[in-house]
C-alpha cells in the first residue's frame, strides 16, 4: 500500500504547468489505459444504475459501451550529484563515514481524461505543482463524502490575530469550526463499503486530496480518478465545511488587482509571511531551517527571515520604492540549502477587500462563501449592541469647543507670533476628535476619562480604555472604513491581555468590555429590534475582528458591548 497525492489542474493553467515540467523534470514518457464505460448521459447516473463500490464505474444496464482514454506521462527530476547531510560534524567527531543524500527528489505522474488533467505527485514535487491546481476540487470532493473519524483540521482566520491554527482530536467525528474560520485541511476516516478496495479509509485534503492506495499500480490510480469524478458527478454535499471558493471572473479580478495596486500605494495592506502554510495536503512551517533569496531587477539578498521590515531593508539598500515596486519582488525559499519553492510578493500578500467580499491568499482571489458570512452574521448578532441619540458626535459643537479654547489659550507662551489660523490648526490636532468626544462625555454625561492614560507592559505603553462607566470600560474610535476603525478592536484586545495576565493597577468593577464605534455615514444602520444591525456595515474586515474580539472577551469571563453612534 502506498500514498499518492493527487491535484486537479486547473483549466487556464496548464499549458503553463507542462512548460515547466519539461524545463525541470526529465519527461520518461507516456502509456495509454483503456477502460470501457456506457455512453450514458453523466447527468442521469446515479447509485443505482452506476456501481462504484468497487471503483471501477461500469454500467450495471444495458447501455452501449464505449472506451474511456487514460493518458498518463511521467516526469521525475534529474539524476544529481548527492549532497553531503548538514549535520556530518557530529559523525566527524564519532569517526563515523560522511553520508551523502540525493536532495529533494520528485515525481510527477499527469493523467489526461476528457477535458480533466490531473497530477499525481510524489516526492518533494508537491511544491512544484501545488501553484498549478484547481483550489476548489479538493473540499468540493470532501464534501460529498461520509466520515467516521476526524483526525486533524488546519483553519485561518482573516482579519485575526489567530490567522492560522492547527487542531487535532482523539475520538471524534465532527467538524469543529467557529464563526470566521474557513477549513484549509483536514485528515480524516471516511465510510467506505464492506468490499471497497481501491483505496484505505484514512484521507488527507487541502489543495489536493491524499489517499492510502490499496494497491500500487497505474491501473488503480485510474481507478480512483474514476471513482473521484463519478462521485463529483453523483453524490450531494454530505457534510458542510466552510472555505473560501476561488474568484474566476476576469472583470472582478481585474478590478480587484487594481484595487490592491491602490491599497499598496496607500499602505493599507498586510505582507503575512505565515509560519504555517499548507501545500498540497502537507503542514509546511516556513521558518524551519529555512532561508530566502529576495530580488528585484538585478538586486539580490539573502536574508535568514521574511518580514516586510527586511523587505524595506532591501529597498532602502538599493534606493528603490518599496510601495511602488514591491509586487515584482521574488522570494526564493530554500530549506537545507536547497530551493523548494520560488514565490511572487503578491503570493505572500493577505488583503482583504471590505466592497467586494473577497480574500487575497497565495496570490489568488477568493469570495467569502454564504457559510462563512453567514456563521460570522449569527456571531456578531449575539453581542449586546446599543445606540443612544444623545451621544452623536456633533461637528458645530467640536467647532465651539475649539473656538472657547482659543479664547482661554492663545495667549499661552506655546501660541505667541502665530496667527489665529495657526493656533486652531494646534487646538485641533490638541483636542483631536475622540479626545473632545471622550473629554465631552466626561463633563456631561458622567463618564470618567481615560484618554492618553497608559500602562506601562514590559517596554510598552498601552492604553487601557478611553472611557469608563458602571462597570463598563469602552475603546472609542470615529471612522468610516475598516482600515479607521479595526484599530479599536486592537486597542480592547490589548487591554484583555493586560487583565488577562493582570498587569493593571486599576481598581475598577469590570463586568462589560465595549467597543464605541461613531460612524461618519450619512445613512444610519437599520435597527433590528431596537438595536443597530452591525452585519449591515460594507466592512467585512472589521466585523472579522469584532467576532474574534468577541470570542477573546467571553473567554475571560467578561460580557461583550457595542456602542454605534454618528457623526453629525
Amino acid at each position: 500500500m502506498g500514498q499518492v497525492n493527487i491535484y486537479k489542474i486547473a483549466e487556464n493553467k496548464r499549458v503553463d504547468l507542462v512548460r515547466e515540467l519539461s524545463e525541470k523534470l526529465d519527461e520518461i514518457g507516456t502509456i495509454r489505459i483503456e477502460r470501457e464505460m456506457t455512453d450514458n448521459n453523466p447527468d442521469e447516473l446515479n447509485e443505482e444504475t452506476l456501481d462504484i463500490s468497487e471503483g471501477v464505474g461500469h454500467k450495471t444496464g444495458g447501455s452501449e459501451i464505449v472506451k474511456e482514454i487514460f493518458n498518463l506521462t511521467l516526469y521525475i527530476s534529474s539524476p544529481q550529484e548527492q549532497k553531503e547531510i548538514s549535520w556530518n560534524w557530529l559523525l566527524n567527531e564519532f569517526n563515523q563515514e560522511i553520508k551523502t543524500t540525493i536532495p529533494n527528489p520528485k515525481a510527477v505522474l499527469s493523467v489526461r481524461h476528457m477535458d480533466d488533467f490531473y497530477c499525481v505527485t510524489f516526492g518533494f514535487a508537491y511544491f512544484l505543482v501545488d501553484k498549478y491546481c484547481d483550489r476548489n476540487f479538493a473540499f468540493n470532493f470532501a464534501r460529498k463524502l461520509k466520515y467516521k473519524e476526524v483526525k486533524t483540521t488546519a483553519l485561518t482566520t482573516p482579519n485575526s490575530q489567530k490567522n492560522k491554527s492547527i487542531n487535532t482530536y482523539v475520538n471524534y467525528n465532527n467538524f469543529e469550526f467557529d464563526s470566521g474560520e474557513s477549513f484549509t485541511k483536514i485528515k480524516a476516516k471516511v465510510e467506505l463499503a464492506e468490499n471497497f478496495s481501491i483505496f484505505k479509509e484514512s484521507i488527507e485534503v487541502g489543495n489536493s486530496i491524499k489517499f492510502n492506495i490499496g494497491q500500487n499500480s497505474s491501473e488503480n490510480i485510474v481507478n480512483l480518478i474514476m471513482f473521484i469524478e463519478d462521485v463529483m458527478l453523483n453524490r450531494p454535499d454530505q457534510v458542510k465545511i466552510p472555505v473560501f471558493s476561488k474568484v474566476v471572473e476576469d472583470d472582478l479580478i481585474d478590478k480587484l488587482n487594481k484595487k490592491l495596486q491602490e491599497a499598496i500605494k496607500e499602505e493599507i495592506y498586510i505582507v503575512n509571511f505565515s509560519e504555517i502554510d499548507i501545500i498540497g495536503t502537507n503542514e509546511t512551517f516556513n521558518h524551519n531551517d529555512s532561508t530566502y533569496r529576495i530580488s528585484f531587477k538585478n538586486k539580490q539578498k539573502m536574508i535568514e527571515s521574511l518580514t516586510q521590515e527586511e523587505l524595506q531593508k532591501f529597498a532602502d539598500e538599493n534606493e528603490f520604492n518599496l510601495n511602488e515596486n514591491i509586487l515584482d519582488i521574488k522570494v526564493v525559499s530554500f530549506q537545507n540549502g536547497d530551493s523548494v519553492r520560488t514565490d511572487k510578493i503578491k503570493d505572500l500578500i493577505d488583503y482583504t477587500d471590505d466592497e467586494e467580499r473577497c480574500l487575497l491568499s497565495k496570490g489568488q482571489w477568493f469570495k467569502f462563501n454564504d457559510d462563512y458570512l453567514n456563521y460570522l452574521a449569527d456571531s456578531i448578532n449575539e453581542i449586546e449592541t446599543i445606540y443612544d441619540p444623545e451621544y452623536d458626535f456633533d461637528k458645530d459643537k467640536h467647532k465651539k469647543f475649539i473656538d472657547n479654547k482659543f479664547t482661554l489659550e492663545k495667549g499661552e507662551e506655546i501660541y505667541q507670533g502665530l496667527t489665529e489660523k495657526e493656533i486652531k490648526k494646534k487646538l485641533k490636532n490638541k483636542y483631536y476628535s475622540e479626545k473632545y468626544y471622550n473629554i465631552n462625555l466626561q463633563e456631561k454625561f458622567g463618564f470618567t476619562n481615560y484618554d492618553r492614560d497608559f500602562t506601562r507592559v514590559g517596554t510598552a505603553t498601552v492604553e487601557e480604555m478611553d472611557l469608563y462607566k458602571d462597570g463598563t470600560i469602552f475603546a472609542v474610535k470615529i471612522g468610516n472604513s475598516s482600515g479607521k476603525l479595526s484599530y479599536v478592536v486592537d486597542q480592547s484586545i490589548q487591554t484583555l491581555k493586560i487583565y488577562r495576565h493582570k498587569m493593571s493597577d486599576n481598581e475598577l468593577e469590570i463586568k462589560d468590555i465595549g467597543l464605541w464605534i461613531i460612524l461618519d455615514r450619512r445613512t444610519k444602520l437599520p435597527l433590528i429590534a431596537g438595536k443597530p444591525d452591525i452585519n449591515h456595515l460594507d466592512m467585512l474586515i472589521l466585523k472579522n475582528k469584532i467576532d474574534q474580539w468577541k470570542k477573546e472577551v467571553r473567554l475571560l469571563g467578561y460580557r461583550p458591548v457595542i456602542r454605534i453612534n454618528y457623526v453629525k
